[in-house]
């Protein structure tokens, strides 16, 4: 993992793998760490554990191709006005939950998502 950097009131971290991020939603969340990234019931258990501890719990999740996000089907959202767009389901689970929740924006090399502001 590469160093923290806190610009704009959100900590941005430089991960090297899915394993990375695994461990940060572990630890972020102070969940037992699993394949949040690759498995989509690991990610609806990030999701249920969100919802249960948010104050005004929020979750929106769909497939819709498009060509503004050409290979990014997947759109997620843990707040109603913003969402991530990314490859697969729990990719997008796992990079909403950290940035909507925990004010953390990973980058992982390779892994293709879009963060919609």
């Amino acid at each position: 993992m590469e160093p923290k950097i806190i610009r704009h009131g959100k900590e941005r971290i430089q991960l090297n793998s899915l394993a990375d991020l695994d461990q940060i939603l572990s630890e972020r969340f102070n969940l037992p760490v699993r394949p949040y990234s690759t498995d989509t019931r690991a990610a609806l258990e990030l999701v249920v554990h969100a919802l249960e501890k948010t104050a005004f719990p929020h979750f929106h999740i769909s497939y819709a191709e498009s060509n503004a996000f050409p290979g990014l089907p997947y759109v997620v959202g843990f707040d109603k006005e913003k969402r991530t767009h990314a490859k697969t389901a729990p990719l997008a689970i796992c990079h909403d939950a950290l940035h909507r929740l925990r004010g953390v924006v990973v980058t992982i090399p390779g892994c293709y998502y879009w963060d919609i502001e």
